[in-house]
């Protein structure tokens, strides 16, 4: 058995992505992460001013990705240099961000992204109780995993939001933290409810997933509008970046429900689920490239219709 490496957690991002796409998926998304590198080059040497608020924005979303992380007491306990292995996953996460400033000649501004691997030194906070009980009342009871989000990510995504908004007069940070939003609200699509609430929830599996699908897009329209309308205020010429960006938002939200279901089991979690949101969530933010997760929605839907038909019809299970 060969000892464990630092670059453990690298080589399980590495298996989760080859199991979820496949190869010329693999390539669409590498393609795609080299499209974003462009896009931002070309953006930063348009207006160098922007650099800080990009760099910043990375920043600032794994460290809350940190924040949040459940799998901390887990990689502490069980995998050696699991600090320097985390150091190493977010580094990576990290290097197109890099990439993109290095290319446009703003080295300054692309030194504080190397604080990022300085993250897992860092003491996580964790509290425990009911947080953000008033937003939690104003969320359906049917949407739970919208519940279960505000309890997992209060305050920061709140923060999160209120930042886009404050700072929606520049042309990408905004967008950046709307889709950090639309993320952790992709994220806790994973965690599959018992087999009771879901037959208690709607009366067919066609119901639920309509009543699931327009209940994360309307949730997610609330939260993208304010801020891409007030984006579009600031930088009119680019009314149609902001149409695609939220467009591609809805989509993923859906496609994150969609995705949960087709895989749905009762009482489990979905990890492996995260590489295909993570794939649709790159395609989602670049303009012009929105079609790919809507496929992949299409492609999902009638497989999470089948699976929930076996659950609401069999009672086996």
């Amino acid at each position: 058995m060969h000892a464990p490496t630092p670059f453990v957690l690298l080589h399980l991002r590495w298996l989760q992505l080859r199991r979820a796409l496949p190869a010329y998926g693999v390539v669409l998304l590498a393609f795609a992460v080299c499209a974003a590198v462009w896009l931002l080059r070309g953006m930063l040497l348009r207006d160098a001013s922007y650099a800080p608020y990009v760099g910043g924005g990375a920043l600032l979303g794994v460290w809350g990705l940190h924040q949040r992380r459940a799998d901390l007491p887990f990689l502490h306990r069980h995998v050696q240099h699991a600090r320097v292995a985390m150091a190493l996953e977010y580094g990576a996460l990290l290097f197109p961000v890099l990439l993109g400033l290095v290319l446009a000649n703003a080295w300054w501004q692309a030194t504080p992204l190397l604080l990022a691997c300085a993250l897992p030194w860092t003491p996580a906070i964790r509290s425990s109780g009911v947080r953000g009980k008033w937003v939690r009342r104003l969320v359906p009871t049917r949407l739970f995993e919208w519940r279960s989000a505000v309890q997992g990510t209060w305050p920061w995504a709140a923060l999160l939001w209120v930042a886009a908004l404050a700072f929606c007069w520049l042309p990408v940070l905004p967008l950046f933290l709307v889709g950090a939003i639309a993320m952790l609200a992709a994220g806790v699509q994973e965690q599959c409810e018992p087999r009771a609430m879901l037959l208690a929830t709607t009366p067919d599996a066609r119901a639920l997933l309509r009543s699931k699908v327009l209940g994360a897009v309307r949730i997610m329209t609330l939260l993208a509008l304010p801020v891409l309308l007030s984006a579009t205020v600031f930088q009119p010429d680019w009314w149609w970046i902001h149409l695609l960006f939220g467009v591609g938002m809805l989509v993923l939200a859906a496609f994150a429900v969609v995705l949960k279901y087709a895989n749905y089991v009762p009482n489990e979690r979905l990890s492996a689920n995260g590489a295909h949101v993570a794939v649709a969530a790159v395609f989602a933010i670049l303009p012009g490239l929105n079609l790919v997760p809507l496929i992949m929605l299409l492609t999902e839907w009638p497989k999470a219709r089948a699976n929930l038909r076996s659950y609401f019809h069999d009672h086996h299970h």
